[in-house]
């Protein structure tokens, strides 16, 4: 599904994040990305949503080439994969509900299907009941929650979430891990960055370290 080739990745100012990955993650897979702070965990993940273009090499997503895809193809490819981001990026002045159906306006769905699918998904979280709190309102862990229910609304295949555990406690941390098993246990391809070894064994599946832009030797 996910399938990165030499890949690099140069920052302005010569910040070489990436150098020579190689991987592959396959559908239906639950992939732990682990490492230290600033080992290149969140461009990873950046460069296999979409988010961000390779310097070098290619990677390629459910058979199509992304260094070889214009903007409106990039953002219809990323239609189907949920993003949950390490600073949350929720709107401080739009309630629960608003800030699930964002991607399902984007997306030009009808009223009724937006609906249908932003209480499924703030129903998934257990956050049908604040659906018109403001974010600002909610708990760290209810809002990183917020920000899964926003990641999931247009079902995407793959989920990909950047540190999501990062500024929780443990028990808030431990229902976000409980919800990313549950979503890949139904078929939903998960690929997770952490820099907690706790969380990355509580959440089990395939691990892939990297260390200073590159993956670790032995790292499958």
């Amino acid at each position: 599904m996910i399938q990165f080739s030499a890949v690099a990745k140069r920052y302005p100012g010569g910040h070489e994040a990436l150098q020579d990955v190689s991987c592959e993650v396959q559908a239906g897979e639950l992939v732990v990305v682990t490492g230290p702070s600033g080992a290149g965990k969140s461009t990873f993940l950046k460069l296999a949503s979409g988010i961000e273009r390779a310097t070098r090499g290619s990677i390629v997503v459910n058979g199509q080439n992304l260094s070889s895809l214009g903007e409106t193809a990039l953002a219809v490819l990323r239609r189907n994969i949920g993003f949950v981001f390490q600073d949350h990026k929720l709107l401080f002045d739009r309630c629960a509900w608003d800030n699930v159906a964002l991607p399902l306006r984007i997306a030009g769905a009808s009223r009724d299907e937006t609906g249908r699918r932003v209480r499924a998904a703030l129903d998934k979280v257990g956050l049908l009941g604040k659906d018109r709190a403001m974010p600002i309102t909610l708990s760290g862990g209810e809002q990183q929650r917020l920000c899964i229910a926003r990641a999931i609304v247009n079902r995407p295949a793959v989920l990909v979430a950047d540190e999501p555990t990062g500024n929780l406690d443990a028990a808030a941390a431990r229902a976000v891990l409980d919800l990313f098993v549950s979503f890949n246990r139904v078929g939903v391809t998960v690929l997770l960055s952490t820099h907690d070894e706790a969380s990355a064994a509580a959440l089990g599946g395939r691990h892939l370290a990297i260390a200073s832009g590159r993956l670790a030797a032995g790292t499958p």
